[in-house]
């Protein structure tokens, strides 16, 4: 992986392969580029240039550790405009899964001169009261039990035993807070973003609810939504042909 040190001094780590029209892919919560989107990295680098960072705080990203502020997503666009200003690859699609979605469509918003294109999966551009509860029912992460081994393991093979309950702990408040202040994620700012935007959830999403995605595609100008059969919340695991063909085609269409 690449590295480099973003403005306030954190370490920013990326891969940055293949050639052609630019590609950001931003994870989601608890992962890492690889964890989340490497399938989605190995095919698409054989036709454009994936630039793919491990978030602040996550992974190679590291020191600081990671945490959560309540306008990280906020902080992570900002890194994200930060990386591309050094990179200059060009105006970039950017493609976003879960907490990554609703930071590439605050960049798009915040940084139209950036972004060409987004594909937001896993959104929802509020913070919904079932998030927030939800999320409260994670805690203490003592007690997880056989239901949540899977996570678990994933969160001590990515981030290491000792972040395990920071991360929880830390997102959980944070939402919470998020909740607090209205919900906005980045709903209010959704009518500034111009470029086209596809999103994209599983029809069976628990917490990003249907009405509230549906209410962020109407506010963007130009977006589009699809909701994909028998799939949760992690599309590129639970249909990834579908998620794929998808993504090409919108690719096709703004690269």
């Amino acid at each position: 992986m690449h590295q480099t040190t973003l403005p306030d001094g954190a370490t920013l780590a990326y891969h940055d392969r293949g050639t052609g029209a630019a590609l950001l892919m931003l994870h989601g919560f608890t992962g890492t580029a690889r964890s989340h989107l490497g399938s989605l990295i190995d095919d698409l680098s054989q036709h454009y240039r994936v630039i793919a960072p491990d978030l602040r705080g996550y992974g190679m990203s590291r020191p600081p550790l990671r945490d959560f502020p309540p306008d990280f997503y906020q902080r992570d666009a900002s890194d994200m405009a930060a990386l591309l200003d050094r990179l200059a690859p060009g105006p970039v699609v950017v493609l976003g899964f879960s907490d990554g979605a609703e930071s590439a469509l605050v960049l798009a918003a915040s940084r139209p001169d950036l972004v060409r294109g987004v594909v937001a999966w896993g959104v929802a551009g509020v913070i919904a009261p079932q998030m927030a509860a939800a999320a409260q029912r994670w805690l203490p992460v003592s007690a997880w039990g056989a239901n949540r081994a899977a996570w678990r393991a994933e969160i001590v093979a990515t981030q290491g035993e000792a972040m395990l309950e920071p991360l929880i702990s830390g997102w959980a408040a944070a939402v919470a807070a998020i909740l607090a202040a209205g919900g906005n994620i980045v709903y209010d700012q959704a009518d500034q973003i111009r470029c086209p935007v596809l999103l994209i959830n599983g029809d069976g999403e628990v917490n990003n609810l249907p009405e509230d995605v549906r209410r962020l595609a109407a506010r963007i100008p130009n977006a589009r939504l699809t909701f994909v059969t028998q799939s949760g919340h992690s599309i590129q695991d639970d249909q990834p042909e579908v998620l794929l063909h998808l993504i090409r085609h919108f690719l096709e269409q703004v690269c």
